[in-house]
């Protein structure tokens, strides 16, 4: 499916700038809902579509259509961390279970393991908390954010292409 990641809708998505905010407060462009919503694509990549669009509504309601799923889980988790419900996104990462988790989360370690990603999934969902209440670091949590949400959107635009539509 790498004319989705190449399509319009997807590029205005990655290349918005700034990235988006670390909570979502209110949906970024909503002339994109509907065309997110009409694509003939997986849930898992219209909800972290949705994600990108800071559309914490349509992605928690697909996500939380498929619990269980591993993808699914995982943008449950996000989508809590952005809502801000930090407990909520920790409660999901020990739920945590896909192959990709140390690509998202432990880039720098080749041979990290599920438990290292889901640690440092978590120092991340309380950095994210103590940034939230301070106000410092944002830029950088942020940077730190979208490099997770465009690694997922790949990952998951790319098994979509390999394993058809859900």
């Amino acid at each position: 499916m790498p004319e989705l990641l190449a399509s319009p809708l997807v590029t205005a998505l990655l290349s918005r700038s700034p990235p988006a905010p670390l909570t979502a407060r209110k949906v970024w462009r909503a002339d994109l809902t509907p065309d997110i919503d009409r694509l003939n694509a997986s849930l898992n990549v219209r909800a972290v579509l949705h994600l990108l669009n800071d559309d914490f509504d349509a992605c928690h309601s697909l996500a939380q259509s498929c619990e269980g799923d591993p993808y699914s889980d995982h943008l449950h988790c996000i989508a809590h961390r952005r809502e801000p419900d930090y407990w909520n996104s920790k409660w999901w990462i020990a739920r945590l279970s896909h192959p990709h988790l140390a690509e998202i989360y432990v880039p720098n370690i080749a041979s990290a393991s599920l438990s290292q990603a889901k640690e440092a999934a978590g120092k991340f969902v309380d950095a994210v908390q103590r940034a939230d209440a301070s106000g410092e670091g944002l830029t950088e949590l942020e940077q730190r954010q979208w490099a997770e949400l465009t690694t997922l959107t790949k990952i998951l635009i790319e098994q979509d292409g390999k394993e058809g539509n859900q």
